[in-house]
């Protein structure tokens, strides 16, 4: 029976390597992030304000007038599905790290939500930062090893550089835009009273379930430990969202998401120098109005341009560049 454990344990070994490859490199697991810092950043060692995070980053927040105002290189790798795990790893990835770079985060209440875990709500980096213990309680031990094993294809992917498209396409518009990604639409004759948000919620599953006390908000605070000791200047912010979701919302389980969240950032950002927030849902501008937004939660082209400069104007008047 000793040497039958012994040759399992001996079998074992390698396997258990190779499964937990991917808990010690920094593989964004993220195509997009990847295509835009290899399209928009030259020089990783020049000064640079850098937009990241989620779409709500992306779609939002445009570098091209921070450059105008500020006088400082600015571009967006925000993408969609992006959190803190894919940035922080594609910053130690592509070599980002210089304290003389300001991050400008938006981060979203689903970043901390045990109870989303489908395929677009918790992306492959963030989930190499849980302990197996952890993962095999939020996915089982199937859909465990099925992650396992589609994270070591895109690593062995990437080293044998299988995956020749690694900048994005001349017709993307995001090449020419320093990576803002532009939306047309509004919502202001959309009717936000008809929706029932206990049981519909827009059909997604960010707010349904949740859970935002469990092993995302200890990773997700571990994470920004590890943004916070890089020295970078550090800007976080919480988007604002469309007036007629807030107003259907209000006082609502969603609300209350919503404002936790606000103060879990504020209380996070409190414990660094280098770290500050800007909360946009708990101070919703009266100046938003439901034509500047495509939808719920993400700002139209035109809404764009009014919220960054907003957020402009919240950076410069507390002095968060210097």
């Amino acid at each position: 029976m000793t040497k039958f454990f012994t040759k399992l344990f001996i079998f074992l070994i390698p396997i258990i390597i190779v499964y937990n490859i991917p808990k010690f490199t920094h593989y964004t697991f993220h195509t997009d992030i990847k295509k835009k810092i290899n399209s928009l950043i030259d020089d990783s060692n020049e000064p640079m304000i850098i937009v990241c995070g989620d779409s709500r980053a992306e779609r939002q927040v445009i570098p091209d007038l921070i450059e105008k105002r500020i006088g400082i290189k600015s571009v967006n790798i925000g993408v969609t599905g992006g959190d803190i795990a894919v940035l922080y790893n594609a910053l130690e990835q592509h070599k980002l790290i210089n304290p003389q770079n300001t991050l400008i985060i938006s981060i979203s209440s689903i970043e901390t939500n045990d109870g989303v875990v489908d395929k677009w709500g918790i992306p492959h980096a963030y989930v190499t930062y849980f302990s197996t213990l952890d993962n095999l309680k939020l996915f089982g031990g199937i859909r465990y090893l099925n992650m396992m094993h589609e994270r070591l294809r895109l690593i062995f992917k990437e080293l044998f550089q299988i995956e020749k498209n690694t900048k994005l396409a001349s017709s993307n518009d995001r090449l020419y835009n320093d990576g803002f990604w532009g939306v047309v639409g509004d919502v202001s004759n959309f009717n936000f009273d008809e929706i029932d948000i206990y049981t519909n919620t827009l059909k997604t599953s960010w707010y349904l379930d949740s859970n935002h006390d469990g092993v995302r908000k200890e990773v997700f605070g571990k994470l920004i430990n590890k943004i916070a000791y890089t020295d970078m200047n550090i800007i976080i912010f919480q988007p604002p969202v469309s007036p007629g979701w807030l107003k259907r919302t209000k006082n609502t389980f969603i609300d209350s998401i919503e404002l936790d969240h606000s103060n879990l950032l504020k209380n996070i950002s409190n414990k660094y120098d280098n770290v500050s927030f800007i909360d946009f849902y708990t101070n919703q501008s009266t100046t938003f109005h439901d034509s500047m937004f495509y939808n719920s939660i993400h700002y139209n082209f035109e809404g764009a341009e009014i919220f960054t400069n907003a957020l402009l104007d919240s950076i410069i008047s507390r002095n968060l560049l210097n």
